[in-house]
């Protein structure tokens, strides 16, 4: 995920039902990755918050069933009005309108 918002530190949050990778501070320009081993069922999930200013926003950085046939390590751009997908099928998204609930998080 790269800090696109054109300024402020981008301060990024992602879990899954059984992991939580804690936040981290993604100044301008600047990147934050991580890896992971989507399971068999195509139900893996892992959703971010995102931070800076005012703002706090929510999104399903990987969704297996929409992104797992796309890319093997996807890439993102994260940008005021929501996240873009790099790469060959590339396409930007809107924020989740909610922020999620563990219950609505597949298993792995």
């Amino acid at each position: 995920m790269t800090n696109s918002l054109g300024g402020p530190v981008l301060t990024v949050h992602c879990k899954s039902k059984d992991d939580d990778l804690g936040p981290h501070a993604v100044p301008f320009n600047q990147n934050y990755h991580f890896g992971f081993k989507p399971n068999i069922l195509k139900t893996t999930l892992f959703f971010c918050s995102f931070r800076w200013d005012k703002q706090f926003k929510w999104f399903d950085i990987f969704d297996a069933q929409r992104d797992e046939d796309i890319c093997v390590n996807c890439n993102w751009v994260i940008k005021p009005d929501g996240p873009c997908r790099l790469g060959k099928k590339q396409k930007c998204f809107p924020w989740n309108k909610a922020g999620p609930t563990f219950s609505d998080v597949p298993s792995k």
